[in-house]
């Protein structure tokens, strides 16, 4: 056994150092801990690799009409996430506990006035999140993406991150399908469903020897392509409705070309390209988009020739776009070693977010609670406070001789 280490006295800092020196050895022996001390980091990105649940989709989520808990802390059988949904029902007057895990609900039973009935168990939905684009992490979280080519990818104010959502519901068939797909987006603390994304362009900066040390931006930071990736109607507890239309654009310095996408049955092809020409400049862009499990075109049969393009001054409606920051280490054309960093953005969200995370202070039990241990006041009453009322008797002792003549002659 060793000796409690923390109970040594200062004076006997060597004895410490010794023992600590030699579990390590130890338990580095018998395989349990490794030589060389993991920094946090590193720990982070290991947990993040095997992580169900995203880190940035973690919390509780609500909007007006539901909570949302993706990190229930509940898997299926077969190994995927089962979110919890409570609905705010009766004008945010009594939360259902919609969807939610059968064991949560054998070790949390539902209410007995919930809106679902007893014997009728909360629907399990099943997701597996597929990412869209990378998961970004602000420098305070210890947690760092790197590319293939060894750029390393951090966001700059808000966390960000996109993901295909695939919904099993209960491993049941509704609506002929088993699967549905419900793309989402996150920055910072809120969660879009209208949204585009665009590829990482920090390439598109010439390397020179006088970037070194620098921060700059790769242009006009929405200048690209913009590919419309969210096609759902909500996070529901229920089949989501999925748009049969979505709106690409694609963004000059001093123009921006909405390009319409419909969906189609003809054979998807990711190598498929289309074009489009403005004064005299052609812009190429995918002819076809894989969204969901949905194909969708932006011209007709085997042309390649996008019509009736609209161009407008900005995008139509107000955004929210995230900012990266894309830390590069190469060499200039002398072989000197430079590093530069270049702002850009890979995520383009539309109008007003659909989820807002919680402040966290409360679990969803207590939100629960709190919310339906509230009573509806009484309404006002019909007739407003007063004091002894005086009437006038003498229409009733003695009536006027017209008074049944409608009420519409009366002050005639």
């Amino acid at each position: 056994m060793f000796p409690n280490i923390n109970s040594l006295s200062a004076d006997n800092e060597s004895v410490k150092l010794s023992c600590k020196l030699m579990a390590t050895v130890l338990f580095a022996a018998a395989g349990l801990l490794p030589l060389q001390a993991q920094t946090a980091a590193e720990q982070n990105e290991e947990t993040q690799e095997t992580r169900i649940v995203p880190l940035l989709l973690e919390g509780i989520w609500e909007n007006y009409s539901r909570y949302v808990v993706f990190d229930s802390g509940y898997l299926a059988s077969s190994g995927e996430a089962v979110p919890q949904i409570v609905l705010r029902t009766f004008y945010q007057w009594y939360d259902d506990r919609a969807a939610e895990s059968h064991e949560y609900s054998e070790t949390n039973p539902r209410d007995d006035n919930n809106t679902t009935a007893s014997s009728s168990p909360a629907q399990e939905i099943r997701i597996t999140f597929v990412p869209l684009t990378d998961e970004l992490f602000t420098e305070d979280y210890g947690i760092t993406t790197v590319q293939e080519d060894g750029d390393v990818l951090i966001a700059e104010s808000n966390p960000s991150g996109a993901w295909d959502m695939v919904v099993e519901f209960g491993g049941r068939r509704l609506g002929g399908k088993k699967q549905y797909h419900i793309p989402i987006a996150v920055i910072g603390d809120k969660l879009y469903l209208k949204f585009a994304i665009k590829k990482e362009d920090s390439d598109s900066v010439p390397v020179s020897p006088f970037l070194d040390g620098t921060v700059l931006e790769s242009g006009n930071i929405l200048a690209g392509y913009w590919q419309d990736a969210g096609n759902a109607n909500g996070i529901l507890a229920s089949i989501p409705v999925e748009n049969t239309e979505l709106l690409s654009y694609y963004v000059t310095d001093d123009a921006v070309y909405p390009i319409r996408y419909w969906e189609t049955d003809m054979e998807y092809d990711s190598s498929a390209t289309a074009y489009f020409s403005d004064n005299g400049e052609d812009f190429s862009v995918p002819k076809h988009l894989w969204v969901g499990d949905r194909n969708y075109t932006c011209t007709v049969g085997r042309r390649t020739q996008i019509r009736n393009m609209k161009k407008t001054d900005s995008l139509p409606e107000p955004h929210t776009v995230n900012s990266v920051l894309v830390q590069k280490n190469t060499t200039d054309e002398y072989g000197n070693p430079i590093e530069y960093t270049v702002r850009t953005s890979t995520i383009c969200a539309f109008g007003e977010p659909y989820l807002t995370l919680t402040d966290g202070t409360r679990t969803i039990e207590e939100i629960i609670r709190i919310n339906n241990a509230r009573r509806k006041p009484l309404p006002p009453p019909l007739f407003p406070p007063h004091g002894i009322l005086d009437f006038d008797w003498s229409i009733i002792d003695d009536p006027p001789e017209d008074w049944n003549r409608r009420m519409l002659d009366l002050g005639k």
